[in-house]
Order: structure tokens, then C-alpha cells, then sequence
């Protein structure tokens, strides 16, 4: 596939100006040319534009610029399709950015691919991704290989990954991160009556996730559910609201079963 811009650099239209779109955005606009980012309100994809060098900013999806290398989209889930069959003469390849979409949301287009960064992304917070994994899938050889070859412009970790095995990736990141988060959320919040905030939990956080990386989550796994100290998680369970302590009995019985022949 030759690039367009006569300068080696891929043109690359963005659909979408969310949170992974506002951190993908400026990084691809340094290793390539974003032309157009578009989104259904004007002035967030305005916002957007204003970061990167050339790009203008579209409201509508009949204004893509067909002739681009590439198409992103990265909209929510459920509107990957509906925005994929208004690109169904676009000349490059249009990919999507989700990790629970399958690849075939995009059947309208005759070159498509999946574009997965594996992270959270929020718009407050500016993120490097060089290290951050991207798995990418092609409707052909060709364009996986020019998926591949767009991600590494971005990131040291590239892997390719089909729909069956990119779902098992982000079902997995729900924990790793979603659900973690959360319990991060429920530990917060029961530590503001005493006055303390989560900052200090900071080093203990830190250390659980080097341990987890290092030796393994199983392995790292401490407290008195592997212990099997039924009196302090009775007192844990008696401290803690009904909806929490509902919370704490699921995970709890869950390791104490996980550990149950060690």
C-alpha cells in the first residue's frame, strides 16, 4: 500500500475524540499525518485538532476524506458498526480501537482491522505509549502488516491478536484494572471518616503490583484469606456496611477455595 502524502508518512483520519482517541491522537499525528478527527460534537473534536499540527476537525462522517491511508475509529463499543457503514467507501483500511469488538463490526468495509491498545485512558491524563501493548488484526496480510507497521511507529509492544483472543485480553484487563480500580474505590472511601485519603496506601499498592509482576499473582497472594484466619475476616466482615462486606465474602471465599491444598 503507498502512502498518499508523497513524504512516507501514512494520512490518518480519527473517528472520535474519547479518551483513548485524545491520547492516540497526538501520537500517531507525530509519526504520521492526522488529517481529519471527527466527531458527532464539532467542538470536542475541535478540542482535539487544536493538539496536533495539521488535522481539521469534521462533525460529519459523509466529510471523511476517503482518499486517507487509514481510517480509527474509536467511538464506544456500540457504535463501531453504525460508524463503520458510513465508511464503506473508504479506499485505505478502517480499523477499530476496541478490545471486545470483533473485527467482523467492520464487514461493511472492504480493507478492515482491529487497532487495540491494551491500557486506560483517560483525557486528563497524558499518557506515553511507547510501552503500552497493542494487538492488532487484519482482513488481509496486507493489512495487518501495515496495522503492525502504524503500531510500532507508536509502541515498543506489538503483537497480532484475532478476535477470540483479543475478547480473553480485555475480559482479563477488566480485572486487572476495572475491578482493581474499584476495590481501590471501596478502600478510599472507607478510610475518609478516619481521615486518611489513598494516598497512603501508595507503597503498599506499589508493592503488590512489582510483587505480582515478578514472582506471579498466585505466589504473591498474602492476608488472612490465605491464611485462613477466620477471626480477623469475622471482624473485617462485622466492621464493613452490608454491601461491602457482601463484597469481601465473595473474594474472600474465592482465594480461600484458590488456596484450599496449599
Amino acid at each position: 500500500m503507498e502512502n498518499k502524502s508523497g513524504n512516507g508518512r501514512y494520512r490518518i483520519v480519527l473517528l472520535g475524540s474519547g479518551n483513548v482517541a485524545t491520547s492516540l491522537a497526538p501520537a500517531l499525528d507525530y509519526v504520521c499525518d492526522v488529517v481529519q478527527i471527527y466527531s458527532r460534537n464539532k467542538s470536542h473534536a475541535q478540542t482535539l485538532a487544536d493538539k496536533l499540527r495539521n488535522a481539521r476537525a469534521i462533525d460529519n462522517v459523509e466529510d471523511v476524506d476517503c482518499s486517507a491511508d487509514i481510517a480509527i475509529i474509536s467511538v464506544p463499543d456500540d457504535a463501531v458498526h453504525c460508524t463503520s457503514e458510513c465508511l464503506k467507501d473508504f479506499q485505505g483500511i478502517v480499523a477499530h480501537t476496541s478490545g471486545s469488538v470483533p473485527m467482523d463490526a467492520l464487514a461493511a468495509c472492504a480493507r478492515r482491522g482491529v487497532f487495540y491498545p491494551l491500557q486506560t485512558f483517560s483525557r486528563q491524563r497524558p499518557l506515553s505509549l511507547t510501552s503500552v501493548p497493542f494487538f492488532v488484526e487484519g482482513s488481509t496480510q496486507e493489512a495487518t502488516d501495515i496495522l503492525k507497521n502504524l503500531a510500532s511507529m507508536v509502541s515498543n509492544r506489538v503483537y497480532e491478536a484475532d478476535s477470540v483472543h483479543r475478547g480473553a485480553l480485555h475480559v482479563a484487563a477488566v480485572f486487572a484494572s476495572n475491578f482493581v480500580n474499584h476495590l481501590w474505590d471501596i478502600s478510599d472511601e472507607l478510610l475518609k471518616p478516619y481521615g486518611y485519603d489513598f494516598s497512603v496506601f501508595g507503597p503498599l499498592v506499589t508493592e503488590v503490583l512489582k510483587k505480582a509482576l515478578s514472582l506471579g499473582p498466585h505466589a504473591s497472594q498474602t492476608g488472612p484469606a490465605v491464611r485462613h484466619d477466620m477471626k480477623v475476616i469475622s471482624t473485617h466482615i462485622n466492621h464493613l456496611p452490608k454491601n461491602k462486606a457482601n463484597i469481601y465474602r465473595v473474594l474472600t471465599d474465592n482465594i480461600i477455595k484458590n488456596y484450599n491444598n496449599e
